[in-house]
């Protein structure tokens, strides 16, 4: 017969549970440490040690009815951070960024944006991130970012023919005054030139009771 002790499965524990657990401990006392707690509990004695240290933290958690009327597993700010936490702040910082100057950014646009700067930390022959759509979901959950998708349709203004006019004289003319040869003429991918100037979804902060708007 094996006697081999199968290893108990991971579980995580409410606040409530941390501190009731806690309540047992006694400096010591014989069956009332971290060791013998930990064997009672199915707790590793180095993370019950953890929940001493926090003890106040978890007090003060306790008391919050925002977390008391749920069940809390986690202290604010606890647990392993997310793999690429460089990265995201990097990226959350340029998405408030744009929001701040009334921009507002695709999901396609934020993915790449996010492979640039991985790039840029890590270098070429670094491990492969592929900025996924699931990455990208847990990256908006974790920093409080909402879809809103636009309501109301757009059409092009009445004048688009004539904008578009201007702008094609206003370039010859460029190339004219400034005798601009063909060679010194490249095409660009994106003109700065918008009909419409939202795209139909956006990126906004969740704020609580709501989800406020804002443009990225």
């Amino acid at each position: 017969m094996d006697a081999a002790i199968a290893k108990p499965k991971r579980r995580s524990y409410t606040i409530k549970e941390k501190l009731a657990i806690l309540g047992e401990y006694e400096e010591g006392v014989i069956g009332s440490g971290f060791h013998a707690l930990g064997i009672k509990h199915g707790v590793a004695p180095g993370t019950l040690r953890g929940w001493w240290k926090d003890r106040l933290k978890l007090l003060e958690a306790s008391r919050d009815r925002q977390i008391a009327t749920r069940t809390a597993r986690r202290l604010r700010g606890g647990g392993r951070g997310p793999k690429y936490g460089e990265v995201e702040e990097r990226l959350h910082a340029w998405v408030l960024d744009r929001n701040a100057k009334g921009l507002r950014l695709k999901d396609s646009y934020i993915r790449l944006h996010a492979l640039n700067i991985y790039r840029k930390l890590h270098g070429p022959d670094a491990p492969k991130f592929d900025a996924s759509t699931g990455w990208l979901a847990r990256f908006k959950k974790r920093k409080q970012l909402v879809s809103q998708r636009q309501t109301t349709t757009r059409t092009l203004p009445e004048d688009a023919a004539k904008i578009c006019r201007d702008f094609i004289q206003s370039v010859q003319k460029l190339i004219a005054t400034h005798n601009i040869q063909p060679k010194n003429i490249i095409n660009m991918d994106h003109v700065p030139r918008y009909f419409e100037t939202e795209p139909k979804t956006t990126r906004g902060a969740a704020t609580e009771g709501r989800n406020k708007s804002q443009a990225l």
